[in-house]
């Protein structure tokens, strides 16, 4: 099991002595200096509707449409405007087209993150992406306008990256010299 921790030194070496108290842990290992390939996995479930069904939602989810409707009082040209842009309003194969352009959108989003849409339904899609935190971060700020109705992600998993060797280095590095013998288990 790899478990990363990040902060100060005196906390990292606490965590590191009470992980190897801990009857069933034969050995704990020290990344810290090492290269690290680090990634996180991500499954999202994304609107397809547009970002007008997805406001739609949240207000009626919070049972917020009285305060909105207040809201719309003040400025009754805002409110119509949105009223008339509201997708129901559309032809259905002009919110067909619409719905076909945002799965596009995300699809293509997606793509570029190197994930891929697992499942569409008429509403929403699910998209999976394994990449590093800063990236899943970012894909999600770039989806977020479409509505992201669910969202998990694993946290940050590790490993140490594998040296490489030429064919005509002479010196390779005994297994002695890698890995520390007394942080094994005995046998």
């Amino acid at each position: 099991m790899t478990i990363v921790l990040s902060g100060q030194d005196g906390v990292v070496e606490q965590a590191r002595r009470q992980l190897e108290d801990l009857v069933p842990v034969w050995a704990v290992l020290d990344y810290t200096q090492a290269p690290l390939v680090q990634r996180e996995l991500l499954l999202a479930k994304i609107n397809i509707l547009g970002p007008e069904y997805f406001e739609e939602l949240l207000a009626h989810h919070r049972e917020i449409t009285a305060e909105v409707d207040t809201e719309f009082g003040d400025h009754g040209l805002e409110h119509s405007a949105v009223a008339d842009f509201h997708p129901s309003k559309l032809v259905l194969s002009q919110a067909l087209r619409l719905k076909h352009e945002h799965l596009k959108s995300i699809t293509y989003f997606a793509h570029q993150f190197g994930g891929k849409v697992l499942d569409i339904s008429t509403n929403n899609c699910i998209v999976e992406l394994s990449a590093k935190p800063s990236r899943i971060d970012s894909f999600m700020k770039l989806v977020s306008p479409f509505g992201i109705l669910e969202s998990t992600r694993t946290g940050l998993m590790a490993l140490p990256r594998s040296p490489l060797f030429d064919s005509n280095q002479d010196e390779l590095k005994e297994a002695d010299e890698i890995v520390d013998a007394s942080s094994l288990p005995p046998g």
